[in-house]
């Protein structure tokens, strides 16, 4: 049975292997050849790897989060202090954006010419003939 250490730094090991896009079968090959070990644990490690990665992640998107809120409480003091309204009214704005008060901002798309989706418009097709034969209709439907 392994140590936390050890295992930690095979996981280590592992992770750097994936930054520098090793193949998974020449990860295996080093792990069977360093460590006696087999794929199933390899894909043990690289899923612990993909963990510990999505963990900070997100611990380094909350404290960014915590970072931008801080600096914006901050100027508020500041414009507050100073009579500065305008100013506060536009940090509290902001910092609701940053929360996901407001509603996400809607944007206007024109398109000019005819949109062509081909790939999408194929399969469509294809779904819908496929649903007309088994339900023995002659055409499709208009």
């Amino acid at each position: 049975m392994l140590n936390k250490i050890e295992m930690e730094n095979r996981v280590a090991i592992i992770s750097k292997q994936l930054l520098s896009e090793l193949t998974y079968q020449e990860i295996c090959l080093q792990a069977s050849e360093n460590w006696g070990i087999s794929s199933r644990q390899v894909t043990r490690y690289i899923r612990r790897c993909y963990d510990l990665w999505h963990k900070i992640f997100v611990m380094k998107r909350k404290r960014n989060l915590d970072y931008h809120l801080a600096k914006r409480a901050d100027l508020y003091k500041q414009a507050y202090s100073k009579k500065q309204w305008n100013i506060c009214l536009e940090i509290i704005r902001d910092e609701a954006k940053l929360a996901g008060i407001y509603p996400s901002e809607k944007h206007d798309v024109k398109v000019e010419g005819e949109l062509i989706i081909t790939d999408a418009k194929r399969k469509l097709v294809n779904k819908i003939a496929g649903i007309v034969k088994r339900t023995g209709e002659d055409e499709i439907p208009e």
